[in-house]
This record gives C-alpha cells, sequence and structure tokens, in this order.
C-alpha cells in the first residue's frame, strides 16, 4: 500500500467520522430511527476501518500504542478495542442495532451502548466501557487520533519529500494504467499536466488530512 493510498483511505474514513459525528450530536427528538441507526454505524464502522488500515500498515507498534490510549480507568486498552471491534462486527455482519436503546439528555437522543457484546462464536465477551455511545464514540476521538497523526507523520514526510519531477511520473504512470479513460483524454493530461498543480494537490490534501485528525468531542463536531 503506497503513502498515498493509506492518506487517501484514512483521509476518506475520517470524513464519513465528521459526518455521521455531526448528526450524532444534533438528534432532537422526535429522532427519525433510520438516521440514527445509519449515523451511529456509519461512525463505527469507519472508525473500525480507519484503525484497521492503521494496523495493516503500521503494524504491532501502533497497535500498542493505540491499546495504551484507549484505556480507562475500569478496562484494559485491548478490551476497549475488542468492545468496538465485536460491536462493529455485529452492525456488519449480524444486524446488530446500535441504537435499540435510548433516552434524551439535554434534549439530544442518545444511544445506549449495548451492556456487552460477543465475538462471532460467542466464547468472549466485552463490556461497554461507557453507558452511552456517544460517549464511547467521544473517548475513542480523543484516543485514536492523535496516534494515527504520530504514525502518518512519516508517510506524510515522505510524500513531502517527493519532488516534482516525480509526481508528473507516478500521476501519467496512474493514467495510463486507467482502462476505461479515452486516449484523447490521456493525451490531454500529457499536454497540460503541471508539477505546480500536482504539488499544491497533495498540498491541500494533508492539510485536510491534518485537519481530520484533530479530536472532537461527538456534537461539536462541525
Amino acid at each position: 500500500m503506497t503513502d498515498r493510498t493509506i492518506l487517501h483511505g484514512v483521509t476518506w474514513h475520517l470524513e464519513c467520522m465528521v459526518f455521521s459525528g455531526g448528526a450524532i450530536g444534533n438528534m432532537r427528538p422526535p429522532a427519525d430511527a433510520f438516521q440514527m441507526r445509519m449515523h451511529y454505524s456509519l461512525y463505527l464502522t469507519n472508525l473500525m476501518s480507519a484503525l484497521d488500515m492503521m494496523v495493516e500498515t503500521h503494524g504491532e507498534a501502533f497497535q500498542s500504542a493505540l491499546e495504551a490510549r484507549l484505556a480507562t480507568s475500569g478496562q484494559t486498552g485491548s478490551e476497549v478495542l475488542g468492545y468496538i471491534r465485536e460491536l462493529r462486527n455485529g452492525v456488519v455482519h449480524r444486524g446488530i442495532d446500535p441504537t435499540s436503546g435510548g433516552e434524551v439528555i439535554a434534549d439530544i437522543v442518545c444511544a445506549i451502548a449495548p451492556a456487552t457484546v460477543q465475538n462471532r462464536t460467542g466464547n468472549r465477551s466485552y463490556a461497554a466501557p461507557a453507558r452511552l455511545l456517544r460517549d464511547i464514540y467521544t473517548h475513542c476521538e480523543l484516543a485514536t487520533k492523535p496516534v494515527m497523526e504520530r504514525f502518518l507523520e512519516q508517510d506524510i514526510e515522505r510524500l513531502r519529500s517527493l519532488s516534482p519531477a516525480s509526481m508528473v511520473v507516478d500521476a501519467l504512470s496512474a493514467i495510463e494504467n486507467v482502462p476505461h479513460m479515452p486516449d484523447w483524454a490521456k493525451e490531454m493530461v500529457r499536454t497540460h499536466i503541471a508539477p505546480e498543480m500536482l504539488a499544491m494537490a497533495q498540498n491541500h490534501q494533508i492539510e485536510k488530512l491534518k485537519d481530520l485528525l484533530k479530536p472532537r468531542a461527538i456534537g461539536a463536531i462541525a
């Protein structure tokens, strides 16, 4: 997986988290059940996808740092991560509704976190680290994003170190490998592509990612 692929993938997952986090913090009664389930599920699945992508690319060092930050006064980081992972697995693979219970707090409809979740075989259970799912998500925001930012910094620096000429070569190679792009369009790109344009686009992408890596309390996402 290339540095650019990592940054684009993580950016996408974080964008989805910001989108749904803002909606979660504004679920006023009477909340739409579909919207509530969709946004709580979307946040959860994209959080775990971003973390899984980081583990895949940065290995055990990231996993250990992540678990150290996720720990609470009552649970280890491994237990908190296990709860989030198995809740995600239940939502994606077993049709669990993470918003089946809820209550109104300060005029916001909040989902009550499932008290326990089990793995696929049912031989391991994980307890919720907080009563409200919103609070669990906020804890994950505050715990995971600084770790992600620290490990992504090396990927960002490698991209920043690329010369404009090498960026042009990479871009043209990628375009040549697009089978459905017509030849006239490829020729137009070859004629008009500019190193400065690619450098500006990359810097914009990096700054966007760095902004998305800022922890946000759910309900203060925008």
